[in-house]
């Protein structure tokens, strides 16, 4: 969970019931209406105003919401809120007693799931869980990438890639052996008709494909495709360069070269470039890191195209190449520098195994 939990009662017992849960599950504040919360055991926030007012107060930034109370109430407040699977938090219900846990949204990438068996394990309740994937006792692909790194390169995929398995469909994994080790899938394999990195097997296989590359693979259609974290991007730019003349130019760049930038691991640079506006706001905008290096550190880094000039500058000969080289960890130059007016950029390439997601960055 991204933010703190809110555990929402309106009634006497619901408002026990509310500090139970949060005084067991870290991060979680217990709310009730002004006369039951003083009636109750310290540690309940009282709320005077309508219910969906408090809700929609709290929603923003929420991690997500514990309702005990009616599933209609709680659903009519948060229907106005709603914006995107992806981004809201997850809402879990339940009955003031305490039997039933039920996940009414973002069961997977909000985590409702994990967070009703959790409230129902406190509770001594059953979580009533009712993704077809979790009934299917299947993996949710999307929990999956994410919890291994991986971004949705198109988030459509997802329903078409759960709704095979929930049906006993088959489901294969071609992935790109440049970019991701194959121990990546093996939690994966049982659950996979076919794993492979062979495109040619790919392309004959029936059924819902999931691929795995950072690359545009062009005629190759796949169901879903995953992005690993495989390419470091080291970025250098003029002093206050416009983040957006920087963002849209890295951008096209990676493109122009069949490249996906949500397989972005870092962006990275020099020491005298940490306080850039533009490399921060490539950073924030590619969601990874920005992480800098002393020129001393870059300068030893063999590059195919050292400046002079830089180095009269900087004290490297090289920024973006040896920074992409050397936050890499040991990986290969893949786009050796390229030279704009504002900014330049070098892409190196490390494959994206379980034990080595982007976090080294």
């Amino acid at each position: 969970m991204k933010g703190p939990l809110h555990a929402v009662s309106l009634t006497r017992d619901g408002a026990a019931l509310a500090l139970r849960l949060a005084r067991a599950l870290p991060g979680t504040r217990a709310y009730a209406p002004s006369r039951f919360a003083a009636e109750g055991p310290e540690g309940v926030q009282a709320f005077d105003e309508p219910v969906a007012a408090l809700i929609a107060r709290l929603w923003p930034g929420a991690g997500g919401f514990l309702f005990v109370m009616a599933a209609g109430i709680a659903v009519r407040s948060v229907a106005p809120l709603l914006r995107d699977k992806a981004e809201d938090p997850a809402v879990v219900v339940l009955d003031q007693a305490g039997r039933f846990a039920v996940p009414i949204l973002s069961g997977h990438l909000g985590g409702a799931n994990g967070l009703a068996r959790e409230a129902a394990r406190v509770l001594g309740g059953t979580p009533v869980i009712t993704t077809a994937t979790d009934v299917a006792e299947r993996p949710a692909i999307e929990v999956w990438a994410r919890e291994n790194g991986f971004r949705l390169g198109n988030r459509r995929g997802v329903v078409a890639v759960n709704a095979a398995w929930a049906s006993g469909d088959p489901v294969g994994l071609v992935y790109d052996r440049e970019a991701v080790g194959a121990e990546a899938f093996a939690s994966m394999a049982p659950h996979l008709a076919l794993v492979t990195d062979d495109l040619g097997e790919a392309r004959s296989f029936e059924g819902a494909l999931v691929l795995v590359t950072h690359r545009d693979l062009g005629p190759l259609r796949p169901a879903l495709t995953l992005r690993p974290p495989c390419l470091y991007l080291g970025v250098g730019c003029r002093k206050a360069a416009d983040p957006e003349t920087v963002l849209r130019g890295v951008r096209a760049a990676l493109a122009a070269r069949g490249l996906s930038a949500l397989s972005a691991a870092v962006v990275a640079s020099v020491d005298e470039k940490a306080g850039e506006p533009a490399l921060h706001e490539l950073a924030r905008s590619l969601g990874v890191p920005f992480r800098t290096f002393p020129a001393a550190a870059l300068a030893p880094v063999a590059v195919p195209t050292p400046s002079a000039r830089v180095e009269r500058a900087v004290g490297t000969a090289s920024v973006s190449e040896a920074a992409a080289l050397l936050a890499s960890g040991g990986g290969r130059l893949l786009v050796a520098k390229i030279a704009d007016r504002t900014w330049t950029l070098a892409v190196a390439l490390r494959p994206a195994f379980p034990s080595s997601r982007s976090t080294e960055s």
